[in-house]
């Protein structure tokens, strides 16, 4: 699928572990239907594995966008994309708990992989949620992986989101749950924004 290897989760002085080696990425991207010249958004991208992947996927007719709070994954990610000639990979230092640099229904997929248990991104989830509604094309998909409730690693069970909490919590917010992949220690739930 690409021609790269995840990076060490340790930059510098920093440990920012990633949910990208937990998962498939094939069926991750599958599920998402991403596609050549799609515009994509990875929101709190961290180090920016899942960004990359969909960066050879989307090729140079496509956009991916990749958002994290942290600066120094930003400028890691940066460094990656460039190395790698994906010059459709803009990464960009956002706080994804406010409003989102992006135009109304311009992000064909969106991911939210495993920032919904951060305590901040919970505290305005709403926030969170609205802005990816309003990014969103009509017909736009929403991926959100996270920890199974039962997994022995990943944050604290209490931190933790249930897929069928989650379809709850997203349905109230606009979007209509579509399937659920379970990769035994993490899960996919797939979302498309309701028409209002």
């Amino acid at each position: 699928m690409h021609d790269y290897q995840p990076c060490n989760p340790i930059i510098g002085n920093h440990r920012h572990p990633s949910s990208y080696g937990m998962q498939n990425p094939e069926i991750t991207f599958s599920t998402l239907n991403l596609k050549q010249g799609d515009v994509f958004l990875d929101a709190g991208c961290g180090l920016g594995d899942y960004a990359l992947t969909a960066a050879h996927i989307v090729g140079q007719m496509g956009i991916v966008h990749a958002f994290d709070v942290e600066p120094y994954c930003i400028k890691d990610l940066s460094n990656r994309s460039a190395s790698l000639g994906l010059s459709q990979l803009c990464a960009r230092t956002v706080d994804i708990t406010l409003a989102l640099p992006l135009p109304d229904t311009s992000v064909t997929a969106a991911l939210l992989g495993t920032v919904l248990h951060i305590p901040s991104v919970r505290r305005s989830i709403k926030t969170l949620l609205t802005e990816m509604h309003r990014v969103l094309k009509p017909n736009g998909r929403l991926g959100v992986i996270e920890c199974n409730w039962d997994a022995p690693c990943g944050p604290p069970q209490s931190m933790r989101m249930s897929a069928s909490r989650l379809s709850d919590r997203l349905a109230h917010c606009g979007f209509l749950p579509l399937t659920v992949k379970d990769f035994g220690n993490m899960y996919l739930a797939l979302f498309q924004p309701c028409q209002q």
